[in-house]
């Protein structure tokens, strides 16, 4: 998914963000070419010629970052409603039950739901699947756990 970016004295040129993946972090194209991360930001070209610093101010579970141009926050989308991060973390819980391995499977469903309440899929899609994804965090915990378990009794 590739977000447009629109910045005062970047007109005509195509500015993107690629929002963060499970392997990297989010990243900016400017006209096709990825532009280079230095020291936590990126810095691009206005029309006029000046350098422009953008930083990228990420946000709780939320695959898409909101920029920083100087003192300004730009949100390229509005933020997940309050009920949509609840219903993302429900799958953390398991850190309560299953300690370090409940953890780890908890913030891997919170973190493949956040991409599923950012696609364009209807709303009660998105519920449907981040459901099933953290049913399947939870039968993943199970399983491992219980392997975990039976081998340590033997």
């Amino acid at each position: 998914m590739q977000i447009p970016v629109a910045l005062p004295g970047m007109e005509g040129q195509k500015l993107t963000l690629q929002p963060s993946s499970f392997l990297s972090g989010p990243k900016l194209t400017l006209n096709g070419q990825l532009v280079a991360k230095e020291k936590g930001s990126f810095c691009v070209r206005s029309n006029a010629g000046s350098p422009l610093t953008i930083k990228l101010k990420p946000r709780l579970l939320d695959p898409i970052p909101d920029l920083k141009l100087g003192e300004q926050i730009i949100q390229l989308t509005p933020p997940l409603q309050w009920y949509q991060y609840a219903w993302i973390a429900l799958p953390v819980f398991l850190v309560f039950a299953g300690g370090a391995i409940g953890g780890l499977f908890g913030a891997m469903a919170a973190g493949i739901s956040s991409h599923v309440f950012r696609s364009d899929r209807s709303e009660p899609m998105k519920y449907a699947l981040t459901g099933l994804i953290s049913l399947g965090a939870f039968a993943a915990y199970m399983i491992v756990a219980g392997t975990i378990v039976a081998k340590i009794g033997r």
